[in-house]
């Protein structure tokens, strides 16, 4: 019974580490996405010096949004797919222990 909380407790701690890792690296690589294109339209800005600059940069903005709300809709997914892989296995670390560990071992020869 004990060593299998202790196996239990791993396999959750082991299980934690994993799946925030993953979230911290899906957070990171979003936040450096639109940190990226915040950059470039703020660029983009600066540059312009007339009124004809104002009217590309607006022009440009319809597709800027559309790729947004691509991204937006791309990052919601793979953050639903994430809950239901950490769900998953969260599960799987409170199930029974694996069929090889509960079998008694081959017998030995006499």
């Amino acid at each position: 019974m004990t060593n299998d909380l202790f196996d239990k407790a791993t396999r959750l701690n082991e299980t934690l580490l994993e799946q925030f890792s993953k979230a911290a690296e899906m957070q990171m690589n979003a936040f450096r996405r639109y940190a990226d294109v915040t950059m470039e339209q703020a660029r983009k800005v600066s540059e312009v010096r007339d009124l004809e600059g104002l009217k590309t940069v607006t022009g440009d903005q319809a597709e800027t949004l559309k790729s947004l709300s691509e991204q937006f809709t791309a990052d919601w997914k793979a953050w639903q797919d994430y809950f239901n892989e950490s769900r998953e296995q969260f599960g799987k670390v409170f199930e029974k222990a694996p069929e090889e560990t509960t079998k008694p071992g081959p017998k030995a020869a006499k």
